[in-house]
């Protein structure tokens, strides 16, 4: 149909404009001199603006109205096949919600983000939250702003949140991670009070260019394909995609804790995995896009902790690990190897924490980030709160800010909203492990023998290629076969935790 054709022409211009400032904001964090951050900035806000306007233009509203109604959702169009019609309903959801947000106000959002990530990262390295906090009171402000603009039924959290997590509320979540905390800090306290796990080991110097070599291994023992996804070093792990044919990946190498490199490959190489295998034939249509955070996050936790953490994982790759580093892992047993890469015990740093204590990370961020939204508590006093809620939650507490509260770059770009969907990841993660396994009860032997295939089979079958065609429950309930819940998550730990501590 060519009313169809040409909304279709006109949003992938507006993609690949978004792909563009994509890539400005990957190289911003992976290759850009430091001195170029001034007009970085002001590329990346002049493409945002240019972006927002075409979401939000005349024209792209004309043709969008030609085949649906826009107040009512009812699809004008005849004969549009089921994909199509998917697509009208997304685009006209996402241009009701861009529409209202004025031009102005997203220059302004990332023109100001695009700084603070520099900011942030030097406030980072010098130990300085004061220095930062002006930039994050104005990144504050602007959200709360931006959850007026949106609108909100209870909570202008509320708006955020559904920002990266559709529909997602605190009435619904709430619940959840009142029952996860339960589960998990009554699990932390059975390990901690459990024979520690001697990990020392893990965290000699290792060589740099080793760990490197290695993260090259796993992505090449994955068969990824290095014509469309790439590696590199950035200050923070992550991964972005201009493209399913572009996909760009970064890792962290920490010297004295080398696991950290490959959970950091594993975990954004399951992220990178899902933007290659959406449905690229509808590029430039809403349903070549990813479901939702949580679910994004689902395929990098499923791949870190699921897979990677996994002993038919390892059973293939320790030997590999051997040989790259000899020295250092000759002598050390599997079994020890094993218990230790998943010894639990608090961790400052998020990134880093086991996968018992990870979400009690999530559920620090996310109380913070309610009140700040909610102007219940000022950003001068989050190192005080961050502090001790983490003693509260985890029995540790920073001693600096740069393992605190400025650990992590999602503020300075602006994301408030986006933490909770990393426990809601979790939870995903597990409830599509629960299909996975019924699908494939010979996993753990097919991973020990190398095989990874299926793995990445089943997640584009049964996940990626939907893109938004599904809601994330209507997924859930098509994997698993049944809605969201933090049981199968718990259940998972307590049975792997419970065996590898021995009690």
């Amino acid at each position: 149909m060519k009313e169809y054709e040409d909304l279709l022409d006109f949003s992938k211009i507006t993609s690949t404009l978004n792909s563009v400032n994509s890539l400005l904001t990957w190289d911003q964090e992976t290759f850009m001199p430091k001195g170029a951050i001034d007009v970085r900035s002001s590329q990346v806000a002049l493409i945002s603006q240019m972006v927002h306007e075409r979401r939000t233009d005349k024209q792209f509203l004309q043709k969008l109205e030609k085949l649906i109604d826009i107040d009512t959702g009812e699809i004008k169009a005849k004969d549009l096949n089921p994909v199509q019609q998917k697509a009208l309903t997304l685009w006209r959801q996402d241009y009701l919600k861009q529409t209202k947000l004025p031009a102005s106000f997203v220059k302004e959002f990332s023109e100001t983000t695009s700084m603070a990530t520099q900011a942030w990262a030097k406030a980072r390295k010098e130990n300085d939250f004061s220095a930062f906090a002006p930039t994050l009171q104005k990144i504050v402000q602007l959200n709360q702003k931006q959850a007026d603009i949106l609108g909100y039924e209870d909570h202008p959290y509320d708006a955020l949140m559904d920002l990266y997590e559709p529909e997602m509320t605190i009435k619904k979540i709430e619940p959840l991670f009142s029952s996860l905390e339960k589960g998990l800090s009554k699990l932390v306290k059975k390990l901690n009070a459990a024979d520690p796990i001697d990990d020392a080991f893990l965290y000699e110097n290792y060589d740099h260019d080793k760990q490197i070599r290695f993260g090259n291994l796993v992505l090449s023992e994955l068969k990824i394909d290095r014509n469309h996804m790439r590696l590199d070093e950035s200050n923070h792990p992550f991964s972005i995609a201009m493209h399913p044919d572009d996909s760009r990946i970064t890792t962290r190498i920490i010297p004295n804790n080398f696991m950290s490199n490959i959970y950091s490959v594993l975990h954004e190489v399951g992220h990178g995995l899902y933007e290659m295998f959406l449905p690229k034939q509808y590029f430039g249509s809403p349903v070549c896009e990813a479901l939702s955070l949580g679910i994004h996050e689902s395929q990098s936790r499923f791949w870190e902790t699921r897979i990677g953490k996994s002993e038919g994982f390892w059973i293939y790759f320790y030997p590999l690990l051997q040989d790259t580093f000899p020295k250092e892992l000759s002598n050390v047993s599997f079994e020890k190897f094993f218990r230790a890469t998943n010894a639990v015990k608090p961790n400052l740093i998020r990134v880093e924490s086991d996968e018992v204590s990870y979400c009690l990370h999530i559920l620090l961020r996310f109380d913070i980030e309610k009140e700040l939204i909610a102007g219940t508590m000022q950003v001068k006093d989050i190192p005080k709160v961050w502090n001790e809620k983490m003693q509260e939650l985890m029995g540790i507490c920073p001693q600096t800010d740069s393992d605190g509260c400025l650990q992590d770059i999602h503020w300075s770009c602006g994301s408030m909203g986006y933490f909770p969907t990393y426990a809601l990841g979790n939870l995903y993660a597990s409830q599509f492990f629960l299909g996975f396994e019924k699908e494939y009860p010979d996993w753990r032997k097919r991973l020990s023998q190398g095989d990874l295939e299926f793995v990445k089979g089943f997640l584009k079958q049964n996940i990626h290629q939907h893109g938004r065609m599904l809601t994330q429950d209507e997924l859930a309930k098509k994997v698993s076969g049944s809605s969201l819940t933090e049981k199968p998550y718990l259940d998972y730990l307590e049975a792997k935790y419970h065996k590898i501590y021995r009690i």
